[in-house]
């Protein structure tokens, strides 16, 4: 099992989820902020409720805080033991609330999981890529807009920008992460495409196959307990590079990362997309990365 809710790092999936998108004429935009280099965007409770959400491609599950859960009369749907990405086990409440929206993705009957350490950082909640199963999507880092593509928009971008094979962590169709293949400097990695990060971490085992020394005057040694308690240590340094690895020319040069005790390769935060849209199609298995499309 390796779902991620990157945000704060746990790992999440489910037993149930149904839904259906419905189809669009014309693409939709929406506005979204950053903080801490997260993309939040605005969003619907219960039909009615205007929240703020972070949209977390590695989220695995969506996630709302216990006492909005509570303010939507959300129905308890079990609990489901999941794991950090550090390796830890947590267990999540779910529960089914009436309705979850953004822009024009709209969910009923949606189940989400409940942690209270969001009403302890007053965070409304945390969205995945769930229900973007069946709606390519583009995060346009450039205008700060998120957009629900058409097929012909969605051709626009492809032909306009390079395109990755997208991998995908799928979990009986309920929990879901995004992968694709990066260098990591010269060494490729199969990793997480993860907007509840700003930088990138990348697993202990590539400190020997790059030629780092943990104890180097350049990589700082940082130790500490996580959110669940345990113990980490993680060492801090900058890469030469990391590049999409279909497309070497979309790259990030000297990225700070951080290396760890992880589950994946590697994962790729907000840093790597700056001034770049990401257009992600699950259904087709691709992601494109292009300049920036004219406001209009």
């Amino acid at each position: 099992m390796k779902r991620g809710l990157s945000w704060c790092c746990l790992l999440v999936a489910t037993s149930s989820y149904a839904q259906s998108a419905p189809s669009v004429a014309r693409p939709v935009s929406i506005p979204f902020v950053t903080s801490g280099g997260m993309t939040v965007v605005p969003a619907t409770v219960g039909g009615r409720i205007p929240i703020h959400v972070i949209l977390d491609t590695g989220a695995g599950l969506d996630i709302l805080a216990p006492s909005l859960v509570r303010t939507l009369h959300g129905r308890a749907a079990g609990t489901f033991s999941a794991h950090r990405m550090t390796g830890e086990r947590i267990d999540v409440p779910l529960f089914v609330i009436p309705e979850l929206a953004i822009g024009p993705l709209v969910r009923k009957d949606a189940l989400v999981g409940a942690w209270d350490i969001l009403d302890t950082l007053h965070v409304e909640g945390i969205v995945s890529v769930n229900g973007f199963r069946h709606r390519p999507f583009t995060i346009d880092f450039a205008h700060q807009t998120l957009t629900f593509e058409t097929a012909r928009t969605l051709a626009r971008r492809r032909a306009g920008g390079r395109s990755s094979p997208l991998a995908l962590d799928d979990l009986h169709g309920v929990a879901l992460d995004l992968l694709a293949t990066f260098l990591i400097d010269t060494q490729p990695g199969q990793c997480e495409i993860d907007t509840g990060s700003q930088n990138a971490a990348v697993s202990l085992r590539y400190l020997a196959p790059l030629g780092i020394d943990s104890g180097g005057a350049d990589v700082v040694r940082r130790e500490r307990r996580t959110i669940a308690g345990a113990r980490e240590i993680r060492y801090s340094t900058r890469l030469p590079r990391i590049s999409l690895g279909a497309t070497p020319a979309i790259t990030l040069e000297r990225p700070s990362v951080s290396f760890s005790d992880i589950i994946y390769d590697c994962v790729i935060g907000t840093d790597f997309w700056q001034g770049r849209a990401l257009t992600i199609d699950i259904a087709g298995r691709q992601l494109t990365v292009s300049d920036p499309l004219p406001m209009r």
